[in-house]
C-alpha cells in the first residue's frame, strides 16, 4: 500500500469511526480519546480526538496525547500536545510533545501524573503543500481526575 493510499485509507477509516460511534459525554470514556469537540466545523480538519486517560498501563503511566486528520491527504497537519494540570488556574506542565504530517498526525505517550485533575491543549494548524496556513485551532480536552 503506498504513503497516499494509506492516508486516504486512514481518513476513511476515522470517517467511518465518527460516523458509527455515539460518544457524548464530555469527558470521555476510560479507554478512549476525547472526540466530540462542541465547536464550528472546520474547513480542513476533518476529526480531532485526545485526553488524558484516567486507566493506567502496567507501569503506572496515565495515556495522553491527541491526534488529528484532515479532509485532504495532500495538505500538511501539525499537532501540538500539552498537558496542563489545575491549580486554582490551568498551568501547563513539562509534558508537551508535536507530531507534522500529509494528512494526519498524532501523538501518544505514556506518562506518570500525581493526583490532581489534568486536560489536554491542542494546537492543530493545517498548511497547504506550499506550506500557506490554511486553518489553526486550539482545543482543550474535557476534565480527567487523577
Amino acid at each position: 500500500m503506498t504513503k497516499k493510499s494509506t492516508g486516504k485509507f486512514l481518513c476513511f477509516l476515522i470517517s467511518c469511526v465518527l460516523l458509527f460511534s455515539s460518544i457524548s459525554a464530555t469527558v470521555f470514556a476510560s479507554d478512549e480519546w476525547q472526540s466530540n469537540f462542541k465547536l464550528p466545523k472546520w474547513t480542513y480538519i476533518l476529526y480531532v480526538g485526545g485526553g488524558v486517560l484516567e486507566t493506567t498501563d502496567s507501569s503506572g503511566r496515565h495515556k495522553v496525547g491527541g491526534s488529528v486528520a484532515l479532509r485532504n491527504y495532500n495538505n500538511i497537519v501539525e499537532i501540538e500536545a500539552t498537558v496542563q494540570r489545575y491549580n486554582g488556574d490551568w498551568y501547563n506542565t513539562s509534558y508537551k510533545w508535536s507530531d507534522k504530517g500529509n494528512g494526519a498526525a498524532e501523538v501518544v505517550e505514556y506518562v506518570y501524573l500525581n493526583t490532581g485533575t489534568y486536560r489536554m491543549r491542542l494546537v492543530i494548524k493545517a498548511y497547504s503543500p506550499s506550506g500557506a496556513l490554511l486553518e489553526e485551532t486550539t482545543l482543550y480536552t474535557g476534565e480527567t481526575i487523577i
